[in-house]
C-alpha cells in the first residue's frame, strides 16, 4: 500500500467526508440517486468494493440490501463495522479487491465501488 495513501486515510477524515453539518453533500445525494436507478431491487447482494467507513453501504443496508464491504484500510474496517452493529444485513471485511482477507459469502449480483 501506497506510505501517502494510508497517511491521508488514516486521519480518519473519510467518514465525515460526505456531509455537511450533518447534510449530505452534493457528491453523496448524486451517488445514491444512480445507486437506485442501476441496482435491481432489494434484497439483492452487494459487494461496496474499497466501501470506506461504510456510508454507502449503511444506507443501501436500510434500502433492504444485503452489503458486503471490503476496504484495505484497518481504520475503515473498523468504522464500517461499528457503523454495520446497526445493519444485519451488512458486513465489513479487511483487504483489497483482489487479496481479500475473507471471501463474502454470497455472490454479488451488483459490484461497486465509491
Amino acid at each position: 500500500m501506497d506510505e501517502a495513501f494510508a497517511t491521508h486515510y488514516e486521519l480518519g477524515l473519510e467518514r465525515g467526508r460526505l456531509f455537511s453539518e450533518g447534510e449530505p453533500r452534493l457528491e453523496l445525494a448524486r451517488t445514491v440517486e444512480l445507486l437506485d436507478r442501476f441496482l435491481p431491487a432489494p434484497p439483492a447482494d452487494v459487494l461496496d468494493v474499497g466501501g470506506g467507513p461504510g456510508v454507502y453501504a449503511s444506507i443501501l443496508a436500510r434500502k433492504g440490501y444485503r452489503v458486503d464491504l471490503i476496504d484495505v484500510l484497518p481504520l475503515h474496517v473498523d468504522q464500517a463495522q461499528a457503523a454495520a452493529a446497526e445493519h444485519p444485513r451488512r458486513r465489513s471485511l479487511r483487504g483489497s479487491a483482489t487479496r481479500a482477507t475473507s471471501t463474502p459469502p454470497m455472490s454479488p449480483e451488483t459490484p461497486f465501488s465509491c
